[in-house]
């Protein structure tokens, strides 16, 4: 009788971890508190509408698994840079096998970007949605969106600008320049803009590829909105440039740059003044390695 009662015990035990077993892919561990998570709690209800309404559209597939970057804080410039690459992509690469191998599957198109481990998926159908929303390792899955930047309004008629621009002196940077005799030498920013008009006359000397606009060390623009070669199709982008880095040549009308001596990069996350989750998201990983080489990438990012 004891001999039957033990093999009971074993048998609902084995039971109980096959449940748990069965439970675990569709929970989230935090701690020691274990929580199921229904899949369709992953789905934005803006998609779902979009889904429901249109039968397909493009979303966006955010991985629970971050990369742990924490070491890179003690490595120098170049292996940070490496370090910091690579295991985002190893990440990556990791957590988003299973989603890859479905949409392969089902022909879908898709994207991996590996700044935010994320997948962008092209014209996913509902099917999709709730087969990629079921895997263990998604923690939601969203919308593609499109962002629009602010109108400029005016508030009254232009004054004639000074010889700084009032930003300079506001923040008065031009007695940071003479005290410490320094104008951004040496750094690299980039904005993730509308793009910059790479000869204007207050920028085009501090282009870090010099007379070659189509470098993809110095460029990129995933909508191919210039037909490769560095351009601004809204004139956001070159004025935030020109504040970061505008020329402090005499002969222009007056200076805007903080850091005349710094150089730029860009990438046209705007595609006029609309910005695609698809451009901007492109974008962010175009900067950890511009031209494919982490060595390329900026200091500094406006975006």
């Amino acid at each position: 009788m004891d001999r039957y009662r033990s093999n009971s015990r074993l048998l609902a035990a084995l039971v109980v971890l096959v449940l748990i077993a069965t439970v675990l892919p569709l929970a989230v561990i935090s701690g020691s508190t274990v929580q199921a998570v229904n899949p369709a709690d992953k789905i934005e209800p803006e998609l779902l509408n979009r889904l429901l309404n249109e039968g397909s559209t493009d979303y966006i597939v955010r991985f629970i698994e971050q990369a742990d970057l924490s070491w890179a804080y003690g490595m120098s410039w170049q292996e940070r840079g490496e370090y910091v690459v690579r295991v985002l992509r190893e990440t990556a690469d990791r957590s988003q096998r299973q989603a890859k191998s479905y949409l392969d599957g089902r022909g879908l198109r898709y994207q991996t970007f590996i700044a935010g481990n994320e997948l962008y998926v092209w014209q996913g159908d509902l099917v999709a949605l709730n087969a990629l929303a079921d895997l263990r390792e998604v923690a939601y899955v969203r919308a593609a969106r499109t962002y629009y930047l602010d109108p400029i309004v005016g508030d009254g008629p232009e004054q004639a600008p000074q010889a700084l621009a009032w930003g300079i002196s506001d923040t008065k940077a031009n007695q940071f320049w003479s005290t410490f005799g320094v104008q951004g030498d040496g750094i690299v920013v980039a904005n993730i803009d509308t793009g910059v008009q790479w000869d204007h006359p207050a920028l085009d000397q501090a282009f870090k590829c010099g007379a070659n606009p189509s470098d993809p060390a110095c460029w990129a623009d995933p909508s191919n909105i210039c037909g490769g070669s560095a351009c601004d199709n809204n004139g956001h982008g070159t004025h935030t440039m020109g504040t970061m880095v505008g020329d402090d040549d005499p002969s222009l009308t007056w200076q805007a740059g903080m850091a005349p001596n710094a150089l730029w990069i860009a990438c046209k996350g705007c595609e006029s003044s609309s910005c695609s989750d698809y451009a901007l998201n492109t974008c962010a990983d175009w900067i950890l390695q511009p031209g494919g080489s982490p060595a390329n990438r900026p200091h500094v990012v406006n975006n």
